[in-house]
């Protein structure tokens, strides 16, 4: 039987979110898979690698189904959109294996936090395009801003690992909201995606 590493990934995935990480053990994976070790280990390294890209199939989900973008009523609201699905994929995958791939990241840079090109690009047209239409105030650049908004939807879910919280939606949009100055008439939006 051939495997792949995207099909070790994702029953590795499933056991994680059943049992917990420290729970699952390489061969708990093996055993489910019905392979050997010396199999899973062809496709690969380690046990943290399996969760280290969390985020890269939601990222290219969303560059590539821009259709929810192109149907919102506004920019900010594609922007909310975007971190919308971000904050669900967090929720979906927990507090545990974030803080995994965390501790992963500390011990040594895995580049998953890391900004990834094509969803930095959309967030930079949107935001430029929110300034021309006075949805948002702050005319700094745009690359800075969205950088700004990225780090702080990460500060929020370092914290969330940290205190285990259920959510963490609300308190970003509103600091999403003071960031980019977000003009009055938009302020609430963000309650849509609670």
């Amino acid at each position: 039987m051939k495997i792949t590493a995207e099909e070790i990934k994702q029953k590795a995935i499933t056991l994680f979110l059943d049992k917990g990480y420290n729970n699952v053990t390489i061969q708990d994976i093996c055993d489910e898979l019905h392979i050997t070790k010396p199999t899973l280990y062809k496709c690969v390294s380690s046990k943290e690698d399996l969760i280290l890209d969390l985020y890269d199939q939601t990222i290219e989900q969303l560059v590539k189904d821009t259709y929810k973008l192109v149907d919102s009523d506004s920019h900010l609201e594609q922007l909310l959109i975007i971190f919308s699905t971000l904050i669900k994929e967090t929720k979906k995958y927990g507090y545990d294996l974030f803080s995994q791939m965390f501790i992963a990241n500390l011990k040594e840079n895995k580049k998953s936090f890391e900004m990834r090109e094509s969803l930095t690009k959309l967030c930079i047209i949107i935001i430029k395009k929110a300034q021309v239409n006075g949805e948002i105030h702050n005319h700094s650049s745009c690359e800075t801003l969205y950088k700004a908004l990225a780090y702080c939807f990460t500060g929020y879910e370092v914290m969330w690992c940290i205190n285990k919280q259920s959510g963490f939606d609300e308190a970003f949009y509103l600091s999403m909201n003071a960031l980019l100055d977000v003009d009055e008439r938009y302020q609430e939006l963000y309650k849509q995606f609670l």
